[in-house]
């Protein structure tokens, strides 16, 4: 009786110093020290903080990871900045441990605050992310992280480690892949991170991925994936263009296309179907793919793509993709260096008459202007074909003499352009 008497009055010290213990107002002391840059008070005030009031808010969290950072940056010597990175992963552990709903990535953060860090912890961080990577894939965004995973397990292949095989990394391989593609889509706003994170692993990777080895990998993985669309659709992404002609390729796409009619799958289906030299079945796909896309500038490249692929001997059609592609993207500069040249090719042919000829050329030479205020990028490349086709442009003396001042000329042929001249 007398122990729980006892242990009931340390419950009440206990409960009593809580309750003295201001936390929102403490909170708001060392966020103000903070921001006036008094970070020793501000770490010791946030210090008390995160002792007595563990599951007050994400805030705590939030602001400790920024405050021990800054001493970090700003650490006398190695043992210290050290000895501050051990407690920032502390730290992760605690915000997992109270808001583990929000943290289920927190090992990634661990990992990385040691490798942004320059801790020299190597397996420490590989160990981190593959636990991070096989239990919570699902919630990591960070592209640094992600090419850093795969980086430190293509090392270790690369360094001849028996567990770190050649399949095992191309595991990894699909894995990262799929994610970076997946984000690229759910998170637009970081797209260019995931782009630039996707390259460096297909650089690094280039010695794993090619196209025999994909090819024996997804052909020895297909049947424990067949069902799952994901995978297949990650499998295709990696084999890509380069790799369409293989057997694989076509069995997956014919499959993934079957399933749902997409922009994808049509894509896919058309690399296939040029692959095994079915023109006129890769121009249907494209175009599925192109009118089934709903993202104007990736419409606008398909568009581009057929212009100046499998519709170059048509000039007609050519010219409707290329209008096509500068519909959905108005800026795409090369489109119109593009149709420049198609007009400036076929003046011979077109033009009925000397001036014609020369109009035509003159209508090249309007149409690669365009570019330039299209895509300004583009001005060097537009400014070399308009200098080649001044002089063989209609001369103001040439204007002159057929009266065409101000006045327009109507081109026919598949070409359907008017062109009008400049006024005296």
């Amino acid at each position: 009786m007398k122990a729980f008497f006892s242990l009931i009055a340390i419950l009440f010290i206990t409960n009593s110093n809580a309750q003295k213990f201001d936390c929102s107002s403490t909170i708001t002391t060392y966020q103000e020290l903070f921001q006036a840059r008094n970070i020793a008070d501000a770490y010791d005030t946030w210090s008390l903080v995160r002792k007595n009031c563990p599951k007050q808010s994400e805030i705590v969290y939030t602001d400790g990871i920024l405050i021990l950072q800054y001493k970090i940056d700003n650490a006398a010597n190695a043992e210290e900045k050290e000895s501050l990175v051990r407690d920032l992963m502390k730290l992760y552990d605690q915000y997992n441990k109270n808001f583990p709903s929000t943290t289920t990535d927190f090992e990634v953060y661990k990992a990385m605050a040691l490798h942004d860090n320059k801790m020299e912890a190597t397996d420490e961080i590989l160990s981190l992310l593959d636990n991070a990577f096989s239990r919570a894939s699902d919630s990591i965004t960070n592209a640094n992280a992600i090419y850093t995973y795969f980086s430190l397990c293509h090392e270790k292949y690369k360094a001849g480690n028996q567990k770190f095989n050649a399949e095992l990394v191309l595991d990894k391989y699909t894995l990262v892949n799929a994610m970076l593609s997946n984000l690229q889509n759910t998170n637009p706003d970081k797209a260019n991170e995931y782009r630039t994170a996707q390259r460096g692993i297909n650089s690094l990777a280039k010695d794993l991925t090619t196209c025999d080895n994909l090819a024996t990998y997804y052909e020895n993985k297909y049947q424990l994936n067949s069902d799952n669309n994901d995978w297949i659709l990650g499998a295709l992404t990696n084999l890509g263009d380069k790799c369409s002609a293989k057997p694989i390729f076509n069995k997956m796409a014919q499959i993934f296309y079957a399933t749902k009619a997409t922009s994808q799958s049509a894509y896919f289906m058309a690399l296939n179907s040029l692959k095994q030299k079915n023109f006129e079945e890769a121009i249907k796909f494209y175009t599925q793919s192109a009118d089934l896309e709903a993202n104007p500038q990736a419409r606008a490249k398909i568009y581009y793509t057929l212009a100046t692929g499998l519709l170059f001997g048509d000039k007609a059609k050519s010219k409707e993709s290329l209008n096509k592609a500068l519909q959905y993207d108005p800026t795409l500069g090369s489109a119109y260096l593009f149709l420049a040249e198609l007009y400036a090719n076929v003046a011979d042919e077109c033009g009925k008459t000397d001036f014609e000829k020369k109009a035509i050329k003159y209508l090249a030479l309007q149409t690669a202007k365009k570019a330039i205020v299209a895509e300004p990028k583009m001005k060097a490349a537009a400014d070399k074909i308009v200098e080649r086709l001044a002089s063989k442009s209609p001369s103001q003396a040439e204007i002159n003499k057929e009266k065409m001042n101000g006045k327009s000329l109507t081109i026919g042929c598949w070409i359907n352009e008017t062109i009008t001249f400049p006024a005296k």
